[in-house]
């Protein structure tokens, strides 16, 4: 008896944890690569065939996809819903009022890229800042949206914090004015520009690019 009871135990307990959801952020293929008092960037790569973890969303986010990947998703209790991402394509959800729980398979041959970039504090709630002159893909009451496709090295001055994700095209620098810095902004990563400071970016090549940038208000 002793045995066969260790037996059962032994088969229930994966589906167990099969079954049980885990913050997105504790998700192994969510992989944290930016968290400060403002953002927390959980960058996310899901091979060919693969899956994540039954996992929730409970934080408001900006989500941009860089891959063009068929993908499925399942809520939990439901069927799987087949979908196809478009790299640039951006997101805003609030999921403090829309909370998931779901998983994600990669159903393609190419892997699937996305970023799913939390908005953990508001900056400056009661500035009526306007837009900055970009195209502009939303306005919600936490965080702008605008797409770069061309750089002509505007200075940009006392802004909110910002993600700049280069969807494509070859390197973009940012030249901190305040700081007399320049960062790299390369494709497929995230980079993070502080808050308040001046600066501008600059092209590496004359090629167009595909640059979103999310500004918390």
């Amino acid at each position: 008896m002793r045995y066969s009871a260790v037996f059962i135990i032994t088969l229930l307990v994966p589906a167990v944890f099969a079954n049980a959801q885990v913050q997105v952020r504790n998700e192994p293929r969510h992989h944290n690569v930016i968290e400060n008092k403002y953002f927390r960037v959980l960058d996310v790569r899901i091979p060919p065939g693969d899956t994540t973890l039954q996992h929730i969303h409970l934080t408001p986010s900006v989500i941009l996809f860089f891959s063009n990947t068929v993908t499925a998703t399942q809520l939990k209790g439901q069927g799987w819903v087949k979908s196809t991402s478009v790299a640039g394509t951006a997101l805003y959800r609030d999921f403090s009022k829309d909370t998931t729980i779901h998983r994600v398979s990669n159903w393609d041959t190419t892997p699937y890229h996305v970023t799913d970039i939390e908005l953990l504090s508001v900056y400056d709630p009661g500035n009526t800042r306007k837009p900055l002159p970009f195209t502009l893909l939303f306005d919600t009451a936490r965080v702008f949206a605008y797409r770069l496709t061309r750089i002509d090295k505007q200075l940009i001055r006392n802004r909110g914090p910002m993600i700049a994700g280069l969807v494509s095209g070859d390197d973009i620098t940012l030249h901190d004015t305040t700081h007399n810095k320049t960062i790299d902004i390369k494709p497929g990563k995230e980079t993070y520009i502080q808050p308040g400071i001046s600066f501008y970016l600059s092209p590496t090549t004359n090629k167009e690019v595909n640059l979103v940038l999310f500004e918390l208000k």
